[in-house]
């Protein structure tokens, strides 16, 4: 009778792990398939990735961006928009739009020296070496397939499907706020009316007569105030064409009043200072005067010890 029952028992046993080697043979064969599936799909995406970037990195060398500011923003997702900006303006039949090489000089530079210098070098590498990175997770996968007990197999398996797989990261750069005027020629018509606004707001605030042939305002000293307002105009256009600076005309406009009205506000500065030595603009740090003797009297003392005083 004990045999019967052990024989059952046994033949039981046997049954069930005849089914658990045919369920965990057609559970590796599941895996197997899936594994090879997703590694061709995993090499097709890869495979698109790079091409994408290879050809948005060369289409920003033949616009002359240098490589690392295309690798900058490529890590910032702005470099297919910009190649996209300059290649309309390529197509452009409009003669007055012409990419500015020297602006897009300016436009690399800007951008490179805005960055640290480690995230420009995590940048190269993330935009030349997409793709590279190695997913940990994958020797979890050949355990499972090689995996001899259902135990090793759904060890394994969990695993697998609790590791989330590494990407190369793209390193956390702010993006720009690039402005495209500085990318294109100027256009000549948008100086003109600024020039226009410029000096008629410069009739109000330098010295001016009125002509008596014609009745309207002139410059009382026409050479200075004529070369402030030619750096006026390189000012405006210089602010205008910022590569990572939008500004609009109206708030240009305003900052070069503001500036010349704080010059000239200064007793000290004439028209012909303003026009030589401020062609920017730049507002001088309020006059302090000269510094009292006894300001520092230690230093005095040192002074009066030292000549006996």
């Amino acid at each position: 009778m004990v045999s019967i029952v052990l024989g059952s028992a046994l033949g039981t046993i046997a049954d069930t792990m005849k089914e658990n080697r045919e369920y965990l043979k057609a559970k590796q064969g599941m895996l197997q398939d899936y594994m090879l599936k997703a590694g061709f799909e995993e090499r097709a995406n890869l495979k698109k990735a790079r091409a994408e970037r290879a050809k948005l990195l060369a289409e920003a060398d033949k616009f002359n961006i240098d490589e690392e500011a295309a690798a900058v923003l490529y890590s910032t997702g702005q470099l297919s928009s910009t190649i996209g900006y300059l290649k309309k303006i390529e197509q452009s039949e409009d003669p007055d739009k012409k990419i500015n090489k020297a602006g897009l000089k300016r436009f690399s530079e800007a951008i490179v020296t805005s960055v640290p210098p480690e995230k420009v070098g995590a940048a190269m590498k993330y935009a030349f070496e997409l793709g590279a990175a190695e997913d940990p997770s994958s020797d979890k996968l050949v355990e499972a397939i090689h995996a001899t007990s259902l135990s090793d197999y759904d060890e394994a398996i969990s695993s697998f499907m609790n590791t989330s797989p590494t990407t190369r990261v793209a390193p956390n750069i702010s993006p720009f706020d690039i402005n495209k005027r500085g990318l294109v020629d100027y256009d000549p018509a948008d100086i003109k009316a600024a020039r226009e606004i410029i000096e008629k707001n410069l009739k109000t605030q330098l010295e001016t007569t009125t002509n008596p042939n014609t009745g309207q305002l002139q410059f009382t000293n026409p050479d200075a105030s004529g070369e402030i307002l030619n750096n006026a105009v390189d000012f405006y256009v210089s602010e205008m064409i910022d590569p990572i600076n939008s500004k609009s005309q109206s708030e240009v406009l305003r900052d070069i009043s503001n500036r010349v009205d704080a010059l000239t506000e200064d007793p000290t500065i004439t028209l012909r200072d303003i026009a030589d030595n401020f062609k920017t603009f730049e507002v001088p740090l309020p006059f302090q005067g000269p510094m009292p003797l006894n300001s520092n009297t230690a230093e005095q003392d040192i002074i009066d010890q030292e000549y006996n005083l």
